[in-house]
C-alpha cells in the first residue's frame, strides 16, 4: 500500500487497536508498522497465548540493549519493553484495571480537556467483555474478555493472606473495577479460558486482517519521520536487512510506548531545542517537555516456600489472581496509592506453586524521570533515568506496603502454611524460571531440590542465592528491613507520560507545532493511573480512533 492515509507505528496495546478500528472504514487506508514479529491467528506463539504469562521470560519478544536507571546513583539495569505484536499486551500478567476516577480527573484538569472520567467511561466499557459483572458498570460484548478466579477458587497460599488481610481489616471486594474502596480483591484478568486476550488477539482477528485497505508490516524499524515543513509526510522504515525507505502517508500516527515513541520525536526533531541543537538534530518544534514526567509504579518482591497443602494445583495456569489495595494514609498522599499482589505459582513448570511471592507496590508515585537520546548514538537505544524514589513521600510509602507485607508473612496462619519467608534481592533472576529452553528446566529442577531438603540445608540454599540476612526472621531492626527493602525496589513495565497532554500533545492528541502528527498511547497520560496500564492504554486507543475517524468523515 503505497501513501496511507494514516500511518500507524508500533503495534502494542494501543497501535493494534487503532489499526482495526480506523480501518472499519473502507475509505480509510490504513498501514501499521511493527519493529517486532508478527503473531497471526493460527500462528500465536504457545507462550504468549498461554494464560500463564511464561513469554514475560522470552527475550526474542523484547528491545535488545534496552537499559534503566532506577534510583539516583545506581548503575543502569536491562528493563525489558515488548517488541512484538501486541507489545506489552502480549507479555505482560494480564491484569485488567481501570484505575481511579480521580486520575483521569486529573488529566483533565493539566490540560487534557475531555479526558475526565466520565469521557473515558463509556471507551472503558467499550473495549470489555466482563464476564463476571455484565452490568451497567461495564461492557457485556467488547473485544477483551475480562474475567477473574472467584474467592472460592483461590489456592490455599492465597485463601491464607486474605484471611489474614481480613485479620488487618480488610474486607473482600467483588468487583474492584466498580469501587474505590481498599480491600482484598480477585484480579480482573484478560483471559479467555486457558488463552491470554491481547490487543492483536482481540483486535487484530483473521477478518480484519483481511481488509483489503489494511496493511500490517513487521520486522521495520521507524528511524524517525519525515518533515516538509512542519507538516509530517511519512517515516523512514530500516528492514531487517537494513534497507531503510520512506513510506509516505498523509497523517502519522505514534504508538510505539512511552520510552520509544518520545525517542521517536527526539530523532524527528521535536523536543528541546537547545538539546537538539546539541546533539546534531534539526528543529521542527520547540518542546522540552517531550521525553520528561517519565512516570512508572514501583514494586519489591517477597517470597516464601508454600507446603504441599496449600499450593496452587498445577491445572490452574494463572500468576496473579489476588491482591489488596490499600491506602498509605500518609499526608499529601492520595488514597489507595498501594497495592499487595498474591502470587501462588511463580513458574510455568508444575513445581513453580513451590515458591510463592507477594509484591508490594507503589501506584501513585510522586518522583518523575526522563527519556533522551545518546548523545553518543542518537538511533540506538534510548537513555532511561526513572529517578525512583526521589520524592521522600514515595520512599516511607514503598516501606509501609513493605510492612504490610511482612504482617502478613508473620500472620500464624500464613506460617502455618509456609517456610522460610524472605525479601528477593532486586539482581535475583526470577524470570530464569520461565525462560524457554533447558535453563528453566535446571532452574525449576534445582529449585524444588531446594524445597524438598530438611530445614537446616534448605534455609543454607537459600542464603546462598539470596545473600546474607534476607530471612525475615533474621531481620531484627525497622533500620535493617527498610535498608533492604529500599535496595530491593524495582521498577514495574507501566512507564507512562512522556508525551503528555497539555504539555507536549493537545487534548486530541496531536503534536504542538506541527501538522499530520499524533501520538497515542501511555506516553500521552498526563498522570499515571492507579491501575495496570494496559486496559487504560487501550482505552486511550479506543478514544482516539474514535475522534479521528470523525475528524476523517468531517473533511
Amino acid at each position: 500500500m503505497d501513501n496511507p492515509d494514516i500511518l500507524i507505528i508500533g503495534a502494542g496495546a494501543a497501535g493494534a487497536v487503532l489499526a482495526a478500528r480506523l480501518s472499519e472504514n473502507p475509505a480509510i487506508r490504513v498501514a501499521l508498522v511493527e519493529a517486532g514479529r508478527d503473531t497471526p491467528p493460527g500462528a500465536v506463539p504457545a507462550d504468549i497465548a498461554d494464560s500463564f504469562p511464561s513469554s514475560y521470560a522470552n527475550l526474542d519478544y523484547f528491545w535488545p540493549d534496552l537499559k534503566a536507571t532506577v534510583r539516583p546513583g545506581t548503575a543502569p539495569r536491562p528493563y525489558p519493553q515488548g517488541r512484538v505484536m501486541g507489545g506489552g499486551s502480549s507479555v505482560m500478567g494480564m491484569w485488567a484495571l481501570r484505575g481511579m476516577a480521580a486520575d483521569y480527573d486529573a488529566w483533565s484538569a493539566a490540560g487534557a480537556r475531555g479526558w475526565a472520567w466520565s469521557d473515558v467511561l463509556p471507551y472503558f466499557k467499550k473495549l470489555e467483555r466482563d464476564v463476571d459483572y455484565p452490568t451497567e458498570d461495564h461492557g457485556k460484548d467488547g473485544p477483551i474478555t475480562v474475567a477473574r478466579v472467584q474467592p472460592e477458587n483461590w489456592p490455599g497460599f492465597s485463601k491464607t493472606l486474605a484471611e489474614a488481610a481480613g485479620r488487618k481489616q480488610f474486607r473482600i471486594l467483588p468487583d474492584l473495577n466498580a469501587t474505590e474502596e481498599d480491600g482484598v480483591f480477585a484480579i480482573p484478568l484478560t483471559i479467555e479460558g486457558q488463552q491470554r486476550v491481547s490487543s492483536p488477539s482481540a483486535y487484530l482477528t483473521e477478518s480484519v486482517r483481511r481488509r483489503p485497505n489494511l496493511k500490517i508490516v513487521t520486522d521495520a524499524e521507524v528511524r524517525n519521520i519525515a518533515f516538509q515543513g512542519r507538516k509530517a509526510i511519512g517515516a523512514h522504515l530500516r528492514a531487517a536487512d537494513g534497507n531503510v525507505t520512506l513510506m509516505r502517508a498523509n497523517e502519522i500516527v505514534v504508538s510505539a510506548g512511552a520510552i520509544h515513541s518520545p525517542a521517536l520525536l527526539l530523532r524527528s526533531g521535536i523536543g528541546s531545542g537547545r538539546a537538539l541543537s546539541a546533539a546534531g538534530i534539526n528543529v521542527v518544534s520547540d518542546l522540552p517537555h517531550v521525553g520528561a514526567n517519565l512516570q512508572n509504579h514501583f514494586f519489591v518482591h517477597f517470597g516464601t516456600i508454600v507446603k504441599p497443602e496449600a499450593r496452587q494445583s498445577p491445572a490452574m495456569r494463572r500468576y496473579g489472581m489476588v491482591g489488596i489495595r490499600l491506602s498509605s494514609g500518609l499526608p499529601d498522599t492520595p488514597p489507595a496509592d498501594l497495592f499487595i499482589s498474591f502470587i501462588a505459582r511463580t513458574g510455568k513448570a508444575a513445581t513453580g506453586n513451590r515458591f510463592g511471592m507477594l509484591g508490594p507496590s507503589l501506584y501513585a508515585a510522586f518522583s518523575r524521570g526522563s527519556v533522551t537520546l545518546d548523545p553518543d548514538d542518537v538511533y540506538g537505544q534510548p537513555v532511561v533515568d526513572f529517578n525512583a524514589l526521589s520524592d521522600p513521600r514515595d520512599v516511607d510509602r514503598i516501606l509501609y506496603a513493605a510492612r504490610v507485607t511482612r504482617d502478613l508473612l508473620e500472620d500464624e496462619a500464613t506460617r502455618a502454611v509456609t517456610h522460610e519467608a524472605f525479601i528477593i534481592p532486586q539482581n535475583l533472576p526470577i524470570r530464569l524460571f520461565n525462560k524457554p529452553g533447558m535453563t528453566s528446566q535446571i532452574v525449576t529442577a534445582a529449585a524444588a531440590a531446594i524445597v524438598g531438603m530438611n530445614a537446616t540445608a534448605r534455609r543454607a540454599a537459600l542464603r546462598s542465592m539470596l545473600g546474607p540476612g534476607r530471612f525475615l526472621s533474621e531481620i531484627k531492626t525497622d533500620e535493617r528491613f527498610s535498608e533492604l527493602v529500599l535496595s530491593s525496589v524495582l521498577p514495574m513495565f507501566h512507564v507512562a507520560g512522556t508525551c503528555a497532554m497539555g504539555k507536549v500533545l493537545d487534548p486530541e492528541a496531536r503534536v504542538l507545532g506541527v501538522e499530520g502528527l499524533r501520538v497515542v498511547d501511555a506516553s500521552i497520560m498526563p498522570v499515571l493511573p492507579r491501575a495496570n496500564t494496559n486496559i487504560p492504554t487501550v482505552m486511550v486507543a479506543e478514544k482516539c480512533a474514535a475522534e479521528i475517524a470523525a475528524g476523517l468523515r468531517r473533511k
